[in-house]
């Protein structure tokens, strides 16, 4: 998410008219530890005359959609301010799904052992009483 609010703020800058290597280290100077060094060294790598697809290749995994967003405007010819925010949009949509998937598992996950506690407890205390209960006027 951290790196989706970045993208966000990255597309308002570029929006507002700020040149790209200007908003990467505005960005990178407004935020915190995770985003800060990756934005920086983009920013640096651009700086000294890097193309895109270099200066974003030393960036980790989790910054590829605003490299692809780069990329794909620079091909275009289009500002990146649009494609940042579709692709800060598919980073939260991706993070819900997954935060919804592990949320199933866990609810999945859980159901055995509170069986293999419960299941116990309900023979104890329902069907043993039940059973000694219809067998004892028969004795």
């Amino acid at each position: 998410m951290v790196v989706a609010h970045a993208m966000d703020l990255l597309a308002l800058a570029l929006a507002g008219g700020a040149p790209t290597v200007a908003a990467l280290e505005a960005v990178s100077a407004a935020t915190g530890p995770g985003v800060r060094e990756p934005l920086a060294r983009v920013a640096a790598a651009m700086r000294w005359g890097v193309d895109g697809d270099g200066a974003w290749a030393g960036a980790s995994s989790a910054w590829r959609p605003a490299a692809g967003a780069f990329a794909l405007a620079a091909r275009a010819g289009a500002p990146p301010s649009t494609l940042l925010r579709r692709a800060a949009d598919d980073l939260r949509v991706g993070e819900s799904e997954r935060i919804a998937v592990a949320g199933a598992k866990a609810g999945v996950r859980i159901v055995l052992p509170l069986g293999l506690c419960f299941l116990p407890a309900f023979v104890l205390l329902t069907v043993v009483p039940l059973v000694m209960g219809l067998v004892e006027p028969l004795g």
